[in-house]
């Protein structure tokens, strides 16, 4: 990275503690999202229940949240990048893998289900 202030960094890790996972925070993020939990109550809970750091669960929320903005592009492309995002990698990856997560976080986002050609046939 160029021109970047000294100790920033784009690494966007962070430390998981013993019996965690990245998949079940980002899990949890993404549920809190669909349930309009408000970014306090998340990153309390992040804090209580998954035994992060305040400053790794703003980390873990932002992150996962990015995830989910990049992929309301529905762009694959724009991926983030696995090493150094992996929160905002994961939620980018559950969302267009399962669009009814999109959907129920941000519904203007959803998009209807692929039609397959060869149904029509047998309908």
């Amino acid at each position: 990275m160029k021109n970047v202030p000294e100790g920033w960094t784009d690494d966007m890790t962070i430390a998981v503690p013993t019996g965690q996972s990245l998949e079940g925070i980002v899990d949890y993020v993404l549920q809190a999202a669909v349930q309009r939990e408000t970014s306090s109550e998340v990153v309390q809970r992040l804090v209580t229940e998954f035994g992060l750091t305040h400053g790794d669960a703003e980390l873990a929320l932002d992150r996962t949240c990015g995830g989910v903005l990049r992929a309301a592009t529905g762009r694959r492309n724009n991926c983030p990048s696995k090493d150094k995002d992996p929160m905002a990698w994961l939620s980018f990856q559950r969302c267009l893998n399962q669009p009814e997560v999109m959907g129920a976080i941000y519904p203007q986002f959803a998009r209807p289900p692929k039609k397959i050609w060869w149904r029509r046939l047998f309908s």
